[in-house]
């Protein structure tokens, strides 16, 4: 068997992600006289990377006489899905001049991978004054990075470098700016780019359509899809979980159903999101029984997506704690994901809804034996000094008396004005007042309480990584008015556009 061949079996090998298959086709190919081969080595390196065996990987890397920067890169890819980011920085500083696009991408995609976002953009920046010129790739990999913290500030100062560098045009550029403004809060311009756009690929369109969705905007997602159609374009499996997103936090049942129908048309079969997505619209409609139905007459079995979609959808619904499914729901997850965290955050919080406080205090101290610890609630803002990330009831920030101090008058005013905590938000079995305090101090009323410190004129515009509680969306309705000021605020689910003390959903999220 020659190289090539081999090489063909170590592709096949990366699909199958076992290690005791790459150690015993690395065995085969060093008898054979392949141990130096550049070619199947770096292949090895990949195949190493990608079944977590980087002690491997590394050994490999650290014997070949001759690297190149596919070598290095393959390393570096595989540290970082291994969340070791500063074995990707040791081996990034020893390339030296051997660096080139894709070893920087690299570098960016790990750090955005392990939630390093701070990191990320600081690279992005130490790229641009000293890395290699800028191609339309590399551009969407920087600007998906601004996307991922929502970032506008410097997506705007990376469109500007962009077209400074003639490449505005470059249809990949534009469709990640479409997804950077989509995510950052500015749909106008997200919107603006698009219409700007002299040729559109399915990520421009599925960036459009889900930045609408995103935002709430129902109806110009629609139209951007039947634009979509008409341009010429197939929509793909993407392009249905954004119009079916669209349908969903637009309330629009029958173009949801009629949507989700007309996939076979296009010769889609629909997956587990596409499911998902059609449950959610039933559910935030409060239809539980079509809800149930429809999952009854699935052709496949419900995944953990699925069940996790149902458990949101009652804990929604005034009527869902009535509802016999949530409990299946609560059974089904335990049983296909035992050691999920926030399966056992959404149980719980549907037992404190329904004041069975010693069922809450089962689940959490089943969660607390779990391995993996739930994702703590972090809400971020950036600002012209930076990345400032609060958590509930945070005081590592340098300015935490005047945040505070700020946020127990903002909690006056809008009470005075009418805002009542919902208790039922806090989830333990504790006397009221402390209950109300611990709302109080939930990571985005920090966020918003710490723009307030700051001038004026700086935009309100709150991110979070998990979905804003019920409490927190009354609360900045309220503040919205008090201050006169728009805020601006994603969660893990879509944009708040709070103003005059409405927001942008109607309520309706």
């Amino acid at each position: 068997m020659h190289d090539l061949a081999y090489g063909d079996v170590v592709r096949r090998y990366v699909g199958s992600r076992d290690s005791c298959d790459a150690q015993g086709l690395h065995l085969e190919l060093i008898k054979r006289g392949f141990a130096g081969d550049l070619f199947l080595s770096n292949s090895l390196i990949n195949l190493y990377a990608k079944t977590g065996d980087l002690s491997y990987a590394r050994e490999l890397f650290d014997q070949m006489q001759e690297r190149n920067v596919v070598s290095w890169t393959c390393l570096i890819t595989g540290y970082a899905k291994s969340g070791e980011m500063d074995s990707c920085e040791c081996l990034f500083r020893k390339m030296a001049d051997r660096r080139n696009g894709v070893s920087w991408n690299s570098m960016i995609s790990g750090y955005i991978q392990n939630g390093l976002m701070q990191k990320a953009m600081d690279f992005v920046w130490f790229m641009i004054h000293n890395g290699p010129k800028m191609d339309g790739f590399t551009f969407a990999t920087v600007l998906s990075a601004c996307a991922s913290i929502a970032a506008l500030d410097s997506g705007m100062e990376i469109h500007a470098f962009g077209i400074r560098s003639h490449l505005e045009t470059d249809v990949v550029v534009g469709s990640a700016l479409v997804d950077m403004y989509g995510k950052s809060g500015r749909i106008d311009y997200a919107s603006r780019v698009f219409e700007s756009m002299n040729s559109r690929n399915e990520f421009s369109w599925n960036s459009m359509i889900s930045g609408y969705a995103r935002h709430g905007n129902g109806d110009k997602a629609l139209k951007v899809f039947r634009e979509m159609q008409q341009w010429g374009q197939e929509p793909d499996l993407v392009t249905f979980v954004g119009v079916l997103s669209a349908c969903s936090h637009a309330g629009l049942v029958e173009e949801g159903s009629k949507y989700f129908e007309s996939m076979k048309n296009h010769g889609l079969v629909p997956q587990m999101e596409h499911y998902s997505c059609m449950i959610d619209i039933l559910g935030r409609t409060g239809k539980l029984n079509e809800m149930e139905d429809f999952i009854k007459k699935m052709p496949v079995r419900p995944n953990n997506l699925i069940w996790r979609t149902v458990l949101v959808a009652c804990r929604r619904s005034k009527d869902g704690a009535k509802s016999g499914i949530w409990k299946q729901a609560s059974e089904m997850l335990l049983e296909l994901e035992p050691e999920n965290p926030v399966n056992y955050v959404l149980i719980s919080s549907m037992y404190a809804y329904r004041g069975r406080w010693e069922d809450v205090a089962k689940t959490r101290t089943a969660m607390r034996t779990l391995p993996v610890k739930k994702e703590a609630g972090r809400s971020w803002v950036t600002l012209h000094d930076g990345l400032h990330v609060f958590v509930a009831g945070d005081r590592s920030h340098p300015n935490t008396e005047e945040i505070y101090a700020k946020l127990h008058v903002l909690i006056q005013k809008i009470r005075d004005a009418g805002y009542v905590p919902q208790a039922e938000f806090a989830l333990y079995d504790i006397d009221m007042e402390t209950k109300e305090e611990l709302l109080s101090y939930h990571s985005e009323k920090l966020a918003v309480a710490f723009v307030l410190t700051r001038s004026c004129r700086v935009p309100i515009r709150i991110m979070k990584n998990l979905r804003v509680c019920g409490d927190c969306h009354s609360a900045f309705c309220y503040i919205s008015k008090i201050v006169g000021r728009k805020i601006t605020l994603r969660d893990c689910n879509r944009f708040h556009h709070f103003e005059n003390g409405k927001c942008s959903c109607g309520d309706f999220w």
